[in-house]
């Protein structure tokens, strides 16, 4: 509530507890509804129909799947967000139609993975229900990408260049006569499993 209330994001909140209904009520200016999440008539009480997203953060991830799967069939939200506490469980909620489920466990062993895995790299985007992503990293001097062209190099499978910012702040987006320069800052989409060879070619030290 901290983050999003300065966004002018509108905000109601449904919560179980009645203490913490009467104590988010008193130090935020939202909308609070005491009660169950999944219950169609509190969820209509809330409006829940002129909501743009609904987002499920409770405990329990068979509570978390209903509340989104109630708002997307019965009130038509435009985007649902789960959180998911068990990881095994984030593709049943995909295949059920939450648009965002996120597990942290998930998302916090993914960040170590790339730490320790990819030193100089890092993933902006994994793109859902594919293994494609988008990374990040500055080109290395030694990299045998360093003065060639994009139409000169063959990167590993089918990564392609986003967007390359050059060292004096200014971008360029790719084309075949672009030609990349020790010290860029690359965005490059690439499938997880060629992020391994990506790396040990254009950022190792």
């Amino acid at each position: 509530i901290k983050t999003l209330n300065p966004m002018k994001h509108a905000i109601r909140l449904i919560e179980l507890r009645k203490d913490y209904c009467e104590r988010i009520a008193t130090d935020f200016d939202v909308d609070v509804y005491n009660g169950d999440g999944t219950n169609m008539d509190l969820l209509d009480q809330a409006g829940c129909g002129e909501c743009d997203f609904v987002i499920a953060i409770t405990g329990k991830d068979q509570v978390n799947l209903v509340a989104c799967e109630i708002a997307k069939r019965r009130f038509g939200v435009r985007q649902t967000v789960a959180k998911v506490n068990n990881p095994k469980n984030i593709d049943m909620f995909v295949k059920l139609g939450v648009d965002r489920p996120v597990s942290s466990t998930q998302v916090l062993a993914d960040l170590i993975e790339q730490e320790v895995d990819f030193t100089g790299m890092r993933m902006v985007l994994r793109l859902q229900g594919t293994t494609k992503c988008l990374v990040e990293f500055t080109l290395s001097p030694k990299s045998t990408a360093v003065g060639k062209r994009l139409r000169e190099y063959t990167f590993p499978g089918q990564s392609r260049v986003v967007v390359v910012t050059r060292t004096d702040g200014t971008s360029e987006l790719p084309g075949g006569d672009l030609m990349m320069k020790a010290g860029d800052v690359m965005i490059m989409s690439s499938d997880q499993s060629q992020l391994d060879a990506l790396w040990k070619r254009m950022v190792q030290p």
